[in-house]
Parts: C-alpha cells; structure tokens; sequence
C-alpha cells in the first residue's frame, strides 16, 4: 500500500469548558483575514470526500451486479445509507472475495484499506462540524464536544492553510489508493477465473 494512516501532527487538545473559555476567541477582523483562505481548502475535503463516497457506491455495484437494471435498484439502497455503512459493506464485499483464496491481496492489504477510508471519514467530520466561527487566537478550533461524567470535554485542532491542503490532499490520494485497490482485487478474480465471464473483459 502507497498510503499510511494519516500522520496527524498537530495532535488534539481536550478541554473543558472553562478550559476552553479563556481562550481569546478571534474577533471579526481576525476571522476575515484566516478564514477565506482556509474556507477554499475546506471546500476540496468536502468534494475529495464526496467523491470517494461516490467511488465505494461504484465498487459495490461492480462487486455485486451485472445488469443495469438491477443497478437502478440497488441505488435505492445506497441512497439511503451513510457513509459507514457504504464502506463497511464494500469492505466487507472484499474480504469475502479475498477468502474465496487464491489472490495475492490479503486480509492485511484490506486492513490498511480500512484504516485509509475510516482516517478520511473522520477528517471529512471534523471539518464539516468545526466551530469555525468560534475559531480561537492561534488557530484552536472546537471539531467535537462530548459529555463526560466530569462534564462536557471539547476536543480541539489547531489549523492552518498547510494543514488543511494537506488533509485534503490526503483524501485525494485515498481515493487513489481504493480504485488501485480494486482494480488489483479484479485482475487477480479475472486471473482465477471466479468471476462470470461477461466480467471478464470489462
């Protein structure tokens, strides 16, 4: 595999609400001059994202169906799942195929396969439920808030622009990663010959 799991380094700060009140939060002027520039990027996790959303909906098709009418039916079940469950079944899908045995590609590939996918899910939800218009001095911004027994935690990242390309780069790449690793989990099947033979060719 070409990609690890995200190297994330700047690392999250946990505070709590009085913790994270005596943060200077960044005034109008401030949000002006950071935010613009960081809200372009932001728009291309959302775009990579979503199009490796659309990538996963495609591989299940091609794992499961082989008429276009079917396939037509099949999208009124992947309309109304989310993300998770989109890739937990495409994941899924692969394993049962690398156990059919045979293939080169292995459980450990498939394991790094849904490291990848399961890092890029959980960037795509920091940056869509991020505070941005709370962001603090030093660019802290609350991406999470969980209720605790010893009271509500705020989960904090620090961005900047080069940290968000480079998320987004990531994601980008990741959707890279899924369609080599799919075209290799189909030539090997073809190699085999455990697949019909109208998918042969394809």
């Amino acid at each position: 595999m070409k990609m690890q799991k995200h190297n994330d380094s700047g690392a999250p700060h946990h505070l709590t609400l009085r913790e994270a009140d005596e943060l200077d939060t960044m005034d109008e002027g401030e949000l002006s001059d950071n935010l613009p520039d960081l809200a372009s990027e932001i728009g291309w996790i959302i775009i990579y994202f979503n199009s490796l959303e659309d990538d996963i909906s495609s591989f299940i098709r091609e794992a499961i169906l082989r008429d276009a009418i079917q396939d037509e039916r099949m999208d009124v079940f992947l309309a109304g799942m989310m993300f998770s469950a989109k890739a937990r079944g495409l994941l899924d899908l692969y394993g049962q195929m690398i156990e059919s045995g045979g293939l080169a590609v292995t459980l450990e590939d498939l394991r790094k396969v849904d490291v990848l996918i399961t890092e890029c899910a959980t960037l795509r939800n920091e940056y869509a439920h991020a505070h941005w218009i709370g962001m603090k001095v030093g660019g802290y911004v609350r991406v999470k808030s969980q209720s605790k027994r010893s009271g509500i935690s705020n989960r904090y990242k620090r961005y900047d622009l080069a940290r968000v390309q480079a998320d987004a780069n990531f994601i980008n790449e990741a959707r890279d990663t899924l369609f080599e690793f799919n075209e290799r989990m189909w030539d090997q099947l073809r190699a085999h010959g455990k697949v019909p033979v109208e998918q042969r060719l394809s």
